[in-house]
C-alpha cells in the first residue's frame, strides 16, 4: 500500500502532518444499536485518505475476551472500542491519553464520563456515550397508571399477566454480565452493596440474598419470565427483541436500543409503549447499574498519531450525533437526543434525571471481569435450580475473593 499523506484537523488532535503505510486496524462492540459507526469510519477514510479496517467486531463478552487475548500478544490493534467497566484489566496494555488529549477537546465532555474513564487517575479512554437503563412497557399489555414503587411491588404485579394476556410479564438477562448488573441493582434496591469501602466482595450479605431470591422467584416460581429465558440463557439482544416483538411486557433496557423500536414502522405498529425510571429501592433511591462505552489505543499501537487521528474522529461532534440519533445518551454537552416528538422529549428527561442522580457504578478494579464472570456462572445456576440460593451466593463470594487473590 502506497503512503497516504494527510492533515489531522487542528481541533481535534495536533495539526501536523502525518504519514501512514497501512490501514488502520480497530476492534469494535457490534450489534445494531452501534452499527452507525461504520457511517463515521467511512467520513474518516473520505476526509483523510486513510483505510479503517475492523479486525473483530463483537458483542461486548465477547469482545472483551478477545481484546484480553490480544492485548497479552502484544495487540494487532490501532484503537479498540472500551468500556469503564473493563479498561481497568486493560490498563496495563493501553495509551495513557492525558498528555495526547487536548485538554480543549474534553472541555465538553460529562465529566462524570470523565471520571467513569480513568485509571488510578490517568485516562485510559475516551467516553462515547453513558449506558443506563429505563424501564420500557408495553402499553397494549399494561395500564398507563401502572407506577410501582418497588422491585417487589413491580414482580408482585406483574405475576399472573401470562395467565391473562399469553405474554410473560417481565425478562432480564440471565447470563455474564447481564445477569450480574441486575443482580447489582436489586442488591443495591434491597439496601445493600456488593463491595464494601475497600472494594472486597460482600455477595453473601442479606440485601443480595434477598435480590437473587427475588430473580430465582421470578424464574422459577411465579414464572414471571419467559418460558426459556433462562434455559437457552438470554442476554441484551435477546432480552430486547422479545420487547420488540411483543413476547414480553415490561424489560429494563438500554438507550442503543430505543432507536430499534422506534426506526421500524412494523415494531412501532406491533408494539406501543411507554418509559419509566426504575422503582426505588428501601432506601428511597433508584440504582441503575451503569457505565461508558470508550475508545483506546493500545500502548502497542504502530502509529500513535493515526490513532490519535482516528479516535479524535470517533469522538467528534458528528460521531456523537450519529450516535445519539441511533438512541445512545451523548458525552458531548454540544449534542443533544433527538426531539422529534413528546416520546422524544419525555426519554431525554427520564434519561436526564437517570445520570443525574441514579447511577449505580462499580470499583474500578482490574479483577472486576473476572469477578462478574464468576458470580454470574454461580446466579445462573441459582436460576436453574442447581444451586441453592444460599450455595450460590457462597460460591460467588469464593469466586471473587480467588479472583482478587490473582
Amino acid at each position: 500500500m502506497a503512503v497516504q499523506r494527510y492533515r489531522v484537523d487542528d481541533a481535534c488532535v495536533c495539526g501536523r502532518y502525518c504519514f501512514v503505510v497501512r490501514p488502520l486496524r480497530i476492534a469494535l462492540i457490534g450489534g445494531p444499536q452501534y452499527d452507525q459507526v461504520q457511517v463515521v469510519l467511512d467520513a474518516f477514510t473520505a476526509s483523510t485518505g486513510v483505510i479503517v479496517e475492523v479486525g473483530f467486531r463483537g458483542e461486548h463478552v465477547t469482545l472483551n475476551k478477545h481484546v484480553a487475548t490480544d492485548l497479552l500478544q502484544g495487540s494487532s490493534y490501532d484503537l479498540i472500542s472500551t468500556h469503564s467497566k473493563y479498561a481497568p484489566s486493560q490498563a496495563p496494555w493501553l495509551q495513557s491519553l492525558d498528555e495526547l488529549v487536548s485538554i480543549d477537546d474534553l472541555a465538553g465532555v460529562h465529566e462524570g464520563a470523565l471520571k467513569l474513564c480513568r485509571v488510578d487517575g490517568a485516562l485510559m479512554s475516551v467516553p462515547r456515550n453513558v449506558d443506563a437503563r429505563l424501564l420500557f412497557i408495553n402499553r397494549e399489555l399494561i395500564d398507563d397508571q401502572w407506577a410501582p414503587s418497588s422491585w417487589t411491588q413491580l414482580l408482585e404485579s406483574l405475576c399472573g399477566l401470562a395467565d391473562q394476556t399469553g405474554v410473560p410479564g417481565f425478562a432480564f438477562p440471565s447470563r455474564d454480565s447481564g445477569l450480574f448488573g441486575t443482580f447489582y441493582e436489586l442488591t443495591a434496591a434491597c439496601g445493600g452493596h456488593l463491595f464494601d469501602q475497600g472494594g472486597q466482595p460482600q455477595f453473601s450479605s442479606d440485601a443480595a440474598r434477598e435480590a437473587l431470591l427475588l430473580m430465582v422467584d421470578a424464574c422459577r416460581l411465579r414464572r414471571i419470565v419467559p418460558t426459556g429465558m433462562v434455559e437457552s440463557a438470554w442476554h441484551y439482544d435477546e432480552v430486547s427483541a422479545a420487547f420488540r416483538e411483543g413476547r414480553v411486557a415490561v424489560v429494563g433496557d438500554w438507550p442503543g436500543y430505543f432507536s430499534l423500536l422506534t426506526a421500524q414502522s412494523e415494531v412501532r405498529d406491533r408494539v406501543r409503549f411507554r418509559l419509566s425510571r426504575y422503582p426505588l429501592g428501601v432506601d428511597g433511591a433508584r440504582h441503575v447499574y451503569a457505565g461508558c462505552h470508550a475508545w483506546a489505543i493500545p500502548s502497542a499501537a504502530a502509529d500513535k498519531t493515526a490513532s490519535l487521528a482516528l479516535l479524535a474522529h470517533l469522538t467528534s461532534r458528528d460521531a456523537g450525533v450519529a450516535d445519539a440519533a441511533a438512541g445512545m445518551v451523548p458525552v458531548r454537552q454540544d449534542v443533544s437526543m433527538p426531539s422529534e416528538d413528546s416520546l422524544d422529549l419525555e426519554r431525554a428527561e427520564l434519561l436526564r434525571l437517570t445520570v443525574a442522580t441514579d447511577l449505580l457504578t462499580f470499583p474500578p478494579m482490574p479483577q472486576y471481569p473476572a469477578i462478574e464472570d464468576a458470580a454470574a456462572v454461580n446466579l445462573r445456576s441459582a436460576l436453574l435450580g442447581e444451586l441453592s440460593i444460599t450455595d450460590a451466593l457462597a460460591a460467588a463470594q469464593r469466586a471473587a475473593r480467588i479472583a482478587l487473590a490473582v
